[in-house]
């Protein structure tokens, strides 16, 4: 699957989708999956991190990717504050089904080093979203139940679908995620997914994403605003937002800016 991040940048709307009595839960999340993306993008970022008191710190990102129909590529510049100013991280997710590629640089050790597949169900630059969130998972690991044709979220009429690994991949989720099964809200006028709800295998722990303020960029729906919410015991613990802004596709195909040399220089 798609990451968050990079398809909450290129939600594109279907102009005439399948009734849905012909579509299996499979073939929802496929579309989902599988739409056009556009050939590049580049976007602004705010990402917020928000503690269990309500305070706040905002991190500022500068996010680019670039697809073509073996790899799609993303890049993401931490601008500001001054403790992550310089940090990079990178992604390659080949369409061949191959495992990703991940990348992080750290200005402080001037070193880019690996993401391992054990990583990625770790914290993402401090965040509720995961490196698995960020970079997204293969839709043929899991199985997908539709529970309800006809859901309802802020009056959007939506498909409810049951995510739970194949037992032959298992451990492979439950390395790169961290997560046991997800709820999948997925629109029916566009195939954006608006909402989720996100069991972890450890402490009990919960997750509940978002994805809101819709808007159609060069006939691309963009939510610009993802949320996720760790939840223990009912109690809210952490809350994370990316808030996007000038948001453009098709503008960019410089191959060089998605390399480990353009991840320890920055934005020039």
């Amino acid at each position: 699957m798609k990451s968050l991040i990079i398809t909450a940048l290129i939600f594109a709307a279907f102009s005439a989708p399948m009734n849905a009595e012909t579509l299996t839960a499979r073939d929802i999340v496929e579309k989902m999956d599988t739409r056009y993306t556009g050939d590049s993008s580049r976007s602004d970022a705010q990402l917020i991190l928000i503690d269990r008191k309500g305070r706040e710190r905002v991190r500022d990102i500068r996010l680019y990717t670039l697809e073509n129909d073996e790899v799609e590529k993303s890049i993401s510049f931490f601008l500001s504050p001054t403790d992550v100013a310089g940090t990079t991280y990178m992604n390659y997710d080949y369409e061949d089904g191959r495992d990703d590629d991940s990348w992080l640089y750290l200005p402080a050790l001037k070193q880019v080093r690996r993401v391992a597949a054990g990583d990625r169900s770790g914290s993402f630059m401090g965040s509720d979203f995961t490196y698995s969130d960020i970079n997204g998972v293969n839709t043929d690991w899991y199985h997908y139940e539709l529970l309800d044709d006809n859901a309802n979220v802020d009056g959007a009429d939506t498909w409810l679908i049951e995510s739970t690994p194949k037992t032959e991949f298992a451990d492979k989720v439950s390395s790169e995620t961290g997560y046991k099964k997800s709820h999948l809200w997925i629109r029916k006028d566009n195939f954006v997914q608006v909402q989720g709800k996100i069991w972890l295998e450890r402490g009990g722990r919960m997750k509940y994403f978002s994805a809101t303020q819709l808007e159609l960029i060069d006939d691309i729906w963009t939510p610009m605003r993802l949320q996720m919410v760790s939840v223990r015991g009912g109690e809210k613990e952490h809350a994370s937002v990316f808030q996007f802004s000038n948001t453009v596709y098709n503008e960019h195909t410089n191959e060089a800016l998605f390399t480990t040399q353009s991840m320890q220089r920055g934005i020039q």
